[in-house]
C-alpha cells in the first residue's frame, strides 16, 4: 500500500507492537522480528533530506516500545534539519515523563489511536484489555508536554455508528484536541481474514456528514485520509479535508492505485477525478452499499454546451489528440463506426490517461460496436438517435 501511496518521510523504527488489531494493515506476524537495524534508518534519514523533507513521521508497529532508540532518532532527525516531527503511537506506554522526554528530543505532534469513545470498544479493537484510560492518559502526557495531538479512529463495523458521538466525546474530554483523522477499516493485513469487520458506507456515510457538522460546532477539524472513505461516503461537500482528492486535485484526473477500483456508481459521478472509489474488496464483500454518485455528470450533447460539474471538465474533441486541454477530466468524441483508427487512438490515450471517455456514435450501430467500445474502457455510449445533428 505505501508503494502506491507513500507517506512522505516515513521510518519505521519496529514492526513489533503491544496491543492486537484484529484489522492492523502492517501486522508484526507479516515482518521480520527485529528491529530496523539504525544503519537503514539513518539512510532513509539521509534519502529525505537529499529530497528536501521536513516532515518526517516515526511509526510501527509501535515506536514507544523502543524508549532510547525512539529519542535517538528523534534527536538525529531534528540535527539533520527535520523540523516537523511526528510519532504514531497507541499512547499507552506514555507516561508524563517520557511525553516530555520525546517534547525535549524534537517530538512535534502525535498520531494517535483512539479508536472508539467507549472503553469496552476501543479495547476490542485494539485487542488489549485495559487500554482505553491508558490511551487517554497517554493523550493528555502529549498535550501536557506541548506535543500535537491529531487522533485517529479506524472505525469497523462495531463502531460504525458512533461517529458523531466520538467527536463529542473528544470535545467533551480531549478537549485541547483540534484534528481527527477519520480512517476505516481496510481489507488489508489481518482484515483480510476478517472482512465482517469492514464497516458499511450505508451506516457510516450519514454519520460522517453528521459528525462534520458537530465537528463545526465544536471547532474539530475532521479529515479524511487515504485510508478513509470514498468521496460519496460522506465527503462530496468537504473535499478539501479528503487527502486523496486533493492529491488528485493537481492532475487530469484520479486512476485508481491499484487497491481501489471505481464501480457502476462511479461511473457517471461529477467528483470521479478526485475519488479513487472504493476497496476492491468492499465492492465485493458490502456490494457496494452505500455508495451512489451525490452529484451526476451531465453527459454531452444534451445541451447548447459541455458543462463543467464537481471536479469534471469537459472538451470535446473533434479526432486531434495533440489539442486536449490541461486539467481536462472528461472527453466527447463523436465517432463514425467506420474510422478504427480513431478508435485505436482513444484506446491508446485511455491506457496511460485517467481521462473519461464518452462516445457519440455517428452511423448505424450494432452489438459488437458497444462490445469494443466498452473493451477499450469508454465510460459511455451516446447512439445515432441520441445525437443532434
Amino acid at each position: 500500500m505505501e508503494e502506491s501511496h507513500r507517506a512522505k518521510g516515513l521510518v519505521r523504527l519496529t514492526m513489533a507492537c503491544n496491543e492486537r488489531c484484529p484489522f492492523c494493515n502492517v501486522p508484526a506476524e507479516d515482518f521480520p522480528s527485529r528491529p530496523t537495524p539504525d544503519d537503514e534508518i539513518e539512510a532513509q534519514l539521509q534519502e529525505f533530506v537529499a529530497a528536501g523533507e521536513k516532515t518526517l513521521t516515526i511509526s510501527g508497529g509501535e515506536p514507544t516500545l523502543l524508549r532510547a532508540r525512539l529519542v535517538t532518532l528523534v534527536q538525529r532527525a531534528k540535527e539533520l534539519g527535520l523540523v516537523h516531527i511526528e510519532v504514531q503511537t497507541n499512547a499507552v506506554l506514555l507516561t508524563p515523563e517520557r511525553a516530555q522526554e520525546l517534547a525535549e528530543a524534537g517530538v512535534t505532534s502525535a498520531f494517535v489511536s483512539l479508536l472508539s469513545d467507549v472503553p469496552e470498544l476501543h479495547d476490542e479493537l485494539a485487542g488489549l484489555a485495559g487500554a482505553f484510560p491508558r490511551c487517554l492518559a497517554g493523550i493528555d502526557a502529549l498535550l501536557d508536554a506541548g506535543i500535537a495531538v491529531t487522533l485517529n479512529p479506524v472505525f469497523a463495523a462495531q463502531t460504525q455508528g458512533r461517529v458523531p458521538a466520538y467527536v463529542d466525546f473528544v470535545a467533551e474530554r480531549l478537549a485541547r484536541v483540534r484534528h481527527i483523522s477519520l480512517s476505516a477499516v481496510q481489507p488489508h493485513g489481518r482484515a483480510r481474514d476478517h472482512l465482517d469487520l469492514l464497516p458499511d458506507y450505508a451506516v457510516l456515510g450519514p454519520g460522517i456528514r453528521a459528525a462534520r457538522q458537530r465537528a463545526e460546532q465544536h471547532g474539530i477539524t475532521l479529515l479524511n485520509p487515504y485510508c478513509g472513505l470514498p468521496l460519496c461516503a460522506g465527503w462530496d461537500e468537504d473535499v478539501e479535508h479528503s487527502v486523496e482528492a486533493l492529491d488528485a486535485a493537481t492532475g487530469p484526473g484520479l486512476d485508481n492505485h491499484g487497491n481501489k477500483s471505481h464501480g457502476a456508481p462511479c461511473r457517471s459521478c461529477a467528483w470521479r477525478p478526485r475519488c479513487g472509489g472504493a476497496w476492491h474488496a468492499y465492492w465485493t464483500h458490502r456490494g457496494g452499499s452505500g455508495l451512489a454518485a451525490p452529484l451526476e455528470k451531465t453527459p454531452p450533447w444534451t445541451g447548447p454546451r459541455l458543462q463543467d460539474q464537481g471536479a469534471t471538465r469537459w472538451q470535446r474533441m473533434e479526432h486531434r489528440w495533440d489539442a486536449l486541454e490541461s486539467g481536462v477530466t472528461d472527453i466527447a468524441l463523436r465517432w463514425d463506426p467506420a474510422d478504427r483508427k480513431t478508435l485505436a487512438r482513444a484506446r491508446r490515450h485511455l491506457q496511460s490517461h485517467a481521462t473519461g471517455i464518452t462516445l457519440g456514435v455517428d452511423g448505424p450501430s450494432d452489438i459488437d460496436t458497444l462490445r469494443l467500445a466498452e473493451a477499450i474502457g469508454v465510460e459511455r455510449v451516446v447512439l445515432q438517435a441520441q445525437l443532434p445533428d
